[in-house]
């Protein structure tokens, strides 16, 4: 990939009455993305030290170029770079059935739920989310797909008893979802807290745990630095359920099975949030597995829903203040926060690429996360003295990759600008 300190993507969709917010460490590729003035440049809406925002009116439906600049103390334009601003109206629309896919970050459901609640907001009962996982709100229920720890090559093949499968841990516990990606050990073997239940727990493997379903028994220890949690008594544990996509009888993803199965509607929106899992190369710009195993995924749903849209989301950036080695401490999967970043900057630059190819460019759309989520202060955190010799607290991070909930929600936000562009399109 070419170097360049500005990232953007080629358009952001913005919907009437939505407040949109361009948060600049989300574009610029720095370790201190605020070394250089940065000015944005647009018609409409406002520029503010960490961001950009503009809440667009009925009148400002339309498009709209946005060139950001990066500019040092003598005036000199270090850098630009234009994207372009679409604005839409919620619109009616015929009824349309859609699915959501994803991993930890779409476990819970939120990102899926305020899409649906948002767009419900204007016009009830017009949407149908299908899936096999639940969420229910406010009177509301929801299908959708999230697995804690799967990838892209997870939902491309047969994944449930091998040597990468996660585990369902039965069990008493007091944690919350801060605690998401805490190293444990138990039977001398490593595993990431992934998914927190009120009674059971969810862990992926750790470095070097590649038994094929491995037994378990006794209690989970924490080893992540720096964290004083009580050790887990295991009740009983059963590993994850398989991918709900595949179909043993043809060895193979069947989208066509997968609805026939679980009596669903062929869904006229797909939308997918993949993947922190997987990205433990720093810098990284080698995403060819990923390449392989998204192209056969959208391949088989484009064959299976051929009047299909889907949505490419882009992955959020880690926590910048502490909360990568909160949980890996200062080496392992993920330790190195900026080499992260910039792995997470150069995979959405690929996924749009993907989405823009002459392959998917037809049926496919990439909606960029990064620069819409605030990561500076959207993740979990904690208030810690200064120092060892001083009472004065700092707030750090605790968790690098699991937003607080106010992050789940500007996820949803951001899919929610997703879904109305998508409905636009489609209609």
């Amino acid at each position: 990939m070419d170097k360049h300190l500005i990232s953007l993507p080629k358009k952001y969709y913005l919907v009437v009455g939505d407040k949109f917010e361009l948060f600049y460490r989300g574009v610029i590729r720095m370790h201190n993305p605020y070394q250089y003035y940065c000015l944005a440049n647009c018609k409409k809406g406002y520029t503010y030290n960490r961001y950009f925002t503009f809440t667009p009116t009925v009148d400002d439906v339309g498009e709209y170029p946005l060139t950001i600049s990066l500019i040092n103390d003598f005036g000199e334009v270090i850098e630009s770079k234009e994207t372009l601003l679409v604005v839409n109206d919620v619109k009616d629309t015929k009824d349309l059935t859609v699915l959501c896919i994803g991993d930890s970050l779409t476990y819970n459901g939120v990102w899926p739920m305020v899409g649906y609640k948002r767009y419900s907001e204007s016009f009830p009962n017009r949407l149908t989310f299908i899936g096999k996982m639940k969420k229910e709100e406010d009177n509301l229920k929801i299908g959708y797909e999230g697995y804690g720890g799967w990838q892209w090559k997870t939902f491309a093949s047969e994944y449930n008893n091998s040597y990468t499968s996660s585990v369902w841990v039965k069990c008493n516990h007091n944690l919350t979802d801060e605690a998401q990606h805490t190293l444990w050990r138990c039977c001398d073997l490593l595993w990431v807290l992934e998914t927190v239940e009120k009674d059971k727990l969810k862990f992926k493997r750790g470095e070097g745990n590649n038994k094929t379903n491995p037994v378990l028994e006794g209690e989970f220890e924490l080893v992540t630095p720096g964290r004083k949690l009580d050790n887990i008594k295991i009740d009983s544990y059963e590993y994850s359920e398989g991918n709900p996509f595949f179909n043993k009888k043809v060895n193979d993803v069947d989208f066509r099975y997968y609805v026939k199965e679980n009596n669903f509607k062929d869904p006229d929106l797909i939308f997918i949030l993949l993947t922190w899992n997987g990205q433990y190369i720093p810098y990284n710009t080698d995403f060819s597995i990923h390449s392989e195993n998204s192209q056969k995924l959208l391949d088989k749903m484009h064959e299976a829903f051929p009047n299909a849209y889907i949505g490419l989301l882009g992955i959020q950036l880690p926590c910048p203040n502490g909360g990568i080695t909160a949980c890996y401490g200062a080496s392992g999967y993920y330790y190195d926060w900026y080499g992260e970043t910039i792995t997470a900057f150069n995979y959405d630059e690929w996924l749009e690429s993907l989405a823009n190819s002459d392959k998917y460019k037809d049926f496919v759309r990439y909606f960029d996360v990064k620069s819409l989520f605030d990561s500076e202060y959207n993740y979990w955190t904690k208030d810690t003295p200064v120092n060892n010799r001083e009472t004065r607290t700092e707030r750090i991070g605790i968790n690098g990759l699991h937003p607080n909930m106010n992050g789940y929600l500007q996820i949803g936000d951001t899919f929610y600008k997703a879904l109305v562009e998508m409905i636009k399109e489609k209609n």
